[in-house]
């Protein structure tokens, strides 16, 4: 039994680095929670991603699950989508395609997107046992208010929660435009300005506690390149170590922008407590 583990431990090492000479890569040590079947299996798994990573070949998501004969969506009847849905659905998960929704999509409009969007999509052409390619509707189909909510929700759950930024530096500002940030005359507030701004606010309490907030209104220009997102909120400034806190309650307004790397940005703020 000593002398398998040791086997095992060899041959692991082995594959270890087989794998660095191939394609560079480091390892810090196996996990306490991997058996050493396990880790070889996930091992297994690595290298033949990368593998097949490293040809880069691509294929359309219709060869890659068989190429099905499919009706366009007007050649079928409101009863037969329902079950043609399914079965594509079952074809993808078959073939290692996923498709999900945000939001609720019809029928009718996800079957037209499959077959017409989706299928002549070009995707890695990788097989690897549970390997699954994941794809969003959202992704092909952005839904402005659903982006704009987000950046509503971010601000609250993290820039008032004091989150740290990825480098270390600062608050988590992901969805705020500093570079193009505007006060309430259009002037342009430079970017260290407003990050000051912010940052000092934030530095004045210890946590926030958020106590009710509520959209009211999310107005979107006909082309969606510009909104504005009206929303009342209550929120508390607290200290660690006082009882005491700080409301902050009121009518807020936040103004959007789509961003270039996804989603809306904000570039103009009026909230309690945050003023410009």
């Amino acid at each position: 039994m000593e002398n398998d583990n040791i086997n095992k431990k060899i041959d692991l090492g082995l594959k270890k680095k087989d794998l660095k000479e191939k394609f560079g890569m480091t390892f810090s040590g196996a996990s306490e929670d991997l058996t050493p079947e396990m880790e070889m299996e996930w091992l297994n798994y690595i290298e033949k991603f990368e593998e097949q990573f490293a040809e880069h070949k691509t294929i359309s998501v219709w060869e890659r699950i068989g190429k099905p004969d499919c009706k366009t969506v007007n050649e079928l009847s409101e009863n037969e989508i329902s079950t043609q849905l399914d079965a594509l659905f079952e074809l993808m998960q078959q073939n290692g395609v996923s498709l999900s929704t945000i939001c609720e999509v019809e029928e009718k409009e996800l079957y037209r997107f499959i077959t017409e969007e989706l299928f002549p999509y070009e995707m890695d052409d990788m097989r690897i046992e549970g390997m699954q390619n994941c794809f969003t509707y959202e992704e092909f189909h952005p839904n402005a208010k659903l982006d704009i909510e987000q950046s509503y929700d971010y601000l609250l759950t993290s820039t008032l929660r004091k989150s740290k930024n990825v480098s270390g530096s600062g608050y988590d500002l992901l969805y705020i435009d500093t570079n193009n940030f505007l006060d309430s005359n259009n002037n342009k507030i430079e970017k260290e300005t407003i990050e000051k701004q912010i940052a000092d606010f934030l530095n004045s309490f210890d946590y926030f506690e958020i106590v009710t907030n509520e959209i009211t209104v999310i107005s979107i220009n006909e082309q969606e390149t510009d909104a504005k997102l009206i929303f009342q909120i209550h929120y508390k400034g607290c200290f660690n170590n006082n009882a005491e806190s700080i409301d902050y309650k009121g009518q807020g307004t936040l103004k959007l922008k789509p961003s270039e790397y996804g989603g809306w940005d904000i570039y103009h703020m009026n909230m309690p407590g945050f003023k410009f």
